[in-house]
């Protein structure tokens, strides 16, 4: 379901106003240092422990998200890159 009303979005700005209708604060901000940690890992630039200083991210969600991208497909990680490294 939640796919389907994403996808029905068509304007970018919209994204931001249905999002927190969804997910509670917390949860936004755990899916944020989600993505914040994949971009920081899939760039390669950064220790684990520099990225909890830096972003201020528990290493065990570093940890977390570093075990997710091992088990992830070639095709998941270069969505993962589409979608978060935009260069």
């Amino acid at each position: 379901m939640i796919n389907e009303l994403l996808l029905d979005i068509s304007n970018k700005g919209d994204i931001s106003l249905v999002l927190p209708l969804l997910f509670s604060p917390e949860e936004l901000n755990a899916v944020n240092a989600r993505a914040l940690v994949y971009k920081e890992l899939l760039l390669g630039e950064r220790s684990q422990r520099e990225i909890a200083k830096i972003h201020n991210i528990s290493i065990a969600t570093i940890t977390r998200g570093s075990n997710n991208l091992k088990s992830m497909s070639n095709i998941e990680k270069e969505l993962l890159q589409t979608l978060l490294i935009r260069k």
